[in-house]
C-alpha cells in the first residue's frame, strides 16, 4: 500500500530532489497510508454490499402442552433471501463503489500534496530569508560606510547634521529588518520542523521548471476529483433510479427440528421467488434530486477545466514579470561590476577612497543577491503548478 501511495502522489522526483522523497514526518506518512487503506476497504465493503449475509439461526423453546411436564423443542436454520435482479441496482452499486473510491483516493493525494508543497515552499522561503539576511548585512555595511562619510563631511563643515541624522536612522531601519527577518527565520524554520523530522540546513532545494500545459491539465488533481465526483454523482442517480424499479430475489432455507409432528419430516427445506415493485410518493423527488446533482458535477468538471487553464496561464504570466525581473538585477549586477572595476582603479590612482570600493562592492553583492532572490519566487510560482498535480 505504501508503494501505491508514493507512486499515485505527485512525483518528487519531478521536484528534481531525491533526498526530498521522504520529506514529511512518519506520523502524516502513517495517516495517508491508512487513509488510503481506508478508502479501499470502504470500497471492498460497498462492492459486495449488494450480497446479503446468510442468516444462522438456533432456536429454544419450551411448552406446557402437556400436563405437569415441560416440553424443550429446538430449531436449527440457514437461510438466504439474495437479490439477484435490481434493473441494474446491482451494476451501478458497484460502479458507484469504484467511483467513491477513485474520489477518496484523489483527496487523499490532494492532501498529501498540499502538505509535501508546504514543506518544499518553507524550504524555500528559509533559503530566500537567509539571502535577504545576507542583503540586509550588506545594506548595514554601506549604511555604516555612509554615516563614516557623512560625519566626514561634518566635521569639514561642508555638510550639517540632517544628513548624518538621515544615514543614521537609515542604518537603524536595515537594523531592525534583520531583526525581523532574523525572527521570521525562526518561525519558519518551527513551521517546518511540525511536519518533517528533517533538518532544512541539509536538505538540496528542488530546481523546477515549466511543465507543458497539457501535461498539467492531464495530471490535474483539482480535475481528477472533479471527474471522479461527477462519475459517483451519476452512478447513484442510475442506482437511485433502480431502486423503485422491479427487484427480483430469491430465498432459500434449511430446518432441522429436534421433535417433528406426526407425518411431518425434522429436516426441511423452504425455496421462493420474489418480484418486487415499491410504490412510493417520493419517488419522483429522489430520482430527479439524484439526476439534478450528477448534472450539477459535469458542470463542476467544465468549471475546473477552466480553471486549471487560468492558473496555468496566471502562473506562466507570473514566471514572465519575475524573469524580467531576474533579467533586470543581473543587468544591475553587471553595471555595479563594471564600476567596481573602475573605482578599483581610481582607488590606486589616487582619486577614491577604500571605502569607495567597499561600497560599490557591497552594492554588486546586493545585486547579485537579488537575482537569486527572485529566482526563488519563480520557483515557489512553480511549486503552486506542481502542488496541484499527481
Amino acid at each position: 500500500m505504501k508503494k501505491l501511495l508514493i507512486a499515485a502522489l505527485f512525483s518528487l522526483s519531478m521536484l528534481g530532489a531525491s533526498n526530498l522523497e521522504n520529506l514529511l514526518n512518519n506520523n502524516y506518512n502513517e495517516l495517508f497510508d491508512l487513509e488510503l487503506q481506508k478508502s479501499l476497504k470502504d470500497k471492498d465493503y460497498n462492492s459486495l454490499s449488494w450480497i446479503s449475509p446468510v442468516m444462522l439461526t438456533f432456536q429454544r423453546t419450551w411448552n406446557t402442552q402437556v400436563p405437569h411436564t415441560t416440553q424443550p423443542f429446538n430449531s436449527y436454520s440457514i437461510s438466504i433471501n439474495q437479490p439477484i435482479f435490481k434493473s441494474g441496482g446491482i451494476y451501478y452499486g458497484i460502479k458507484f463503489a469504484n467511483a467513491n473510491y477513485g474520489l477518496a483516493r484523489a483527496n487523499v493525494i490532494k492532501e498529501k500534496n498540499a502538505l509535501i508543497a508546504k514543506a518544499v515552499e518553507l524550504l524555500f522561503n528559509i533559503k530566500k530569508t537567509k539571502l535577504s539576511i545576507q542583503k540586509m548585512r550588506l545594506q548595514i555595511k554601506n549604511a555604516k560606510i555612509e554615516i563614516k562619510a557623512k560625519q566626514e563631511l561634518l566635521d569639514a563643515g561642508l555638510s550639517d547634521s540632517i544628513d548624518l541624522d538621515n544615514a543614521l536612522a537609515k542604518k537603524d531601519e536595515a537594523e531592525i529588518a534583520l531583526l525581523q527577518l532574523e525572527a521570521s527565520l525562526a518561525e519558519l524554520k518551527g513551521a517546518f520542523a511540525k511536519i518533517s523530522s528533517k533538518n532544512p540546513d541539509t536538505l538540496r532545494l528542488p530546481r523546477l521548471s515549466l511543465i507543458g500545459k497539457d501535461k498539467f491539465l492531464n495530471s490535474n488533481i483539482e480535475l481528477d476529483i472533479a471527474r471522479a465526483n461527477a462519475k459517483s454523482k451519476e452512478y447513484y442517480a442510475k442506482m437511485t433510479r433502480s431502486k423503485y424499479l422491479p427487484t427480483v430475489s430469491v430465498g432459500a432455507s434449511y430446518t432441522k427440528v429436534s421433535k417433528a409432528q406426526p407425518f411431518m419430516r425434522d429436516k426441511f427445506a423452504n425455496y421462493s421467488l420474489t418480484v418486487s415493485v415499491p410504490l412510493s410518493i417520493n419517488a419522483g423527488n429522489e430520482i430527479e434530486s439524484a439526476k439534478l446533482d450528477s448534472m450539477i458535477a459535469k458542470i463542476k468538471v467544465k468549471n475546473s477545466q477552466k480553471s486549471a487553464v487560468q492558473d496555468y496561464k496566471i502562473t506562466a504570466k507570473k514566471l514572465s514579470l519575475i524573469e524580467r525581473r531576474i533579467a533586470l538585477a543581473k543587468k544591475e549586477a553587471r553595471v555595479y561590476a563594471r564600476l567596481l572595476k573602475s573605482t578599483k582603479n581610481l582607488y590606486r590612482a589616487g582619486q577614491r577612497s577604500i571605502n569607495d570600493v567597499k561600497l560599490i562592492k557591497n552594492s554588486l553583492k546586493i545585486k547579485r543577491l537579488d537575482a537569486k532572490i527572485y529566482a526563488i519566487d519563480k520557483q515557489i510560482e512553480l511549486l503552486k503548478l506542481y502542488a496541484k498535480m499527481r
